[in-house]
């Protein structure tokens, strides 16, 4: 995530009116492919030369070593496979997008792990296989990414400006990221491993809710790019509605099933998790409110305010560290599950005030 430098998805933002062949799109590729190529060796020589400080001195297992080493070769390819995947999504080859991202690497995948029986003996050959799968996928992208164009290159874009329109959404990224996982960090340090399962059981099912949201967000992300750059704003505020209140339709549902079945879901994992049950309805009412505004950090990014949303990212980081610093002590993982709620539902709002402030709309109405 830190080392793609945001380059994915400002792909997706600069190419919103290019098709795959256009002489732009070609140029952003290779330009973009360059920077990926160069950054992404300083993390693999870490992970090279750190493998036995990570896997002894800071996990006290020796079999790390192995793994370590198999990522810190692997890793340039996956950052790349993640950049040609969003050069897909930019260029609207949502086809292309959905077979390199399900179906190459997991058959890859699949296929190799024929050729041996995993067992508790041989686990690395786990993720040996899977590493190489997503290696063998970014070689097979090549051929389909790289077209040939027959007009002149008329824009150009320097190194320097592509990472500063890019460092914003890398930074935001990266802060969604943690936002999204201080609960699980903290709770590790400050609760007992059962509650921390519990916690993880309930965040996990209240988070398949979002899976509306984040698949329509593929089609939709390019499109606003596109609506933005032609100045189209009312079918833009349009285009925005619709896909809110289709999230809503399709996902309210499935979160009230959450709420009002909440004990039932859970005991199906065991009685245990029963204890779960106002933790999941807490964090699926936080669910509920992002997919009622919308894909609000999406919008911002593609409407060239990546530079906000990075600043509202920050801020419902460190919201969410003191609230969680606060809350976990005396109401355990309730408390956490309560300030993942207030800090989704000051996230959104913030969100939606900006959009409202530049664009002059909401997003649902």
């Amino acid at each position: 995530m830190i080392f793609s430098l945001g380059l994915p998805n400002a792909m997706i933002n600069y190419l919103g009116i290019y098709k795959i062949d256009d002489c732009f799109s070609q140029f952003l590729l290779k330009k973009g492919l360059k920077i990926i190529l160069i950054v992404s060796i300083l993390p693999s020589l870490l992970y090279l030369i750190l493998a036995n400080f990570i896997a002894v001195d800071i996990f006290n297992n020796k079999n790390l070593i192995s793994y370590i080493l198999v990522v810190g070769i692997t890793l340039p390819f996956f950052i790349i496979h993640e950049f040609f995947l969003n050069f897909f999504v930019a260029t609207k080859k949502f086809k292309k997008y959905n077979i390199f991202m399900f179906v190459v690497p997991n058959f890859l995948f699949l296929s190799l792990l024929l050729f041996i029986t995993i067992s508790n003996d041989n686990q690395f050959y786990t993720i040996l296989f899977y590493s190489l799968s997503v290696v063998f996928t970014g070689i097979i992208e090549l051929f389909f990414v790289f077209k040939k164009h027959q007009k002149k290159q008329k824009h150009t874009l320097t190194s320097k400006e592509i990472l500063q329109f890019s460092s914003p959404m890398m930074l935001s990224s990266l802060m969604l990221f943690l936002l999204n996982w201080t609960d699980i960090f903290m709770l590790g340090a400050m609760v007992s491993e059962k509650e921390v399962g519990i916690y993880n059981l309930a965040y996990r099912l209240a988070s398949l809710a979002m899976l509306v949201i984040i698949s329509l967000n593929i089609v939709l992300a390019p499109k606003i790019s596109q609506l933005f750059k032609q100045n189209e704003i009312k079918e833009l505020h349009s285009t925005i509605v619709k896909s809110t209140r289709l999230v809503i339709l399709l996902t309210t549902p499935l979160v009230l099933g959450l709420i009002f079945f909440s004990e039932f879901i859970l005991g199906l994992f065991g009685q245990n998790f029963i204890q779960g049950k106002t933790t999941l309805i807490i964090i699926a009412l936080g669910v509920l409110i992002n997919v009622s505004t919308g894909n609000v950090d999406q919008i911002l990014n593609m409407t060239n305010h990546q530079k906000i949303l990075q600043n509202i990212t920050i801020f419902g980081f460190i919201l969410n560290v003191i609230l969680n610093y606060l809350l976990i002590p005396k109401y355990g993982i309730e408390g956490s599950a309560a300030a993942s709620l207030v800090t989704n539902a000051l996230f959104n709002l913030t969100c939606l005030y900006f959009i409202k402030r530049k664009l002059g709309f909401y997003t649902f109405v």
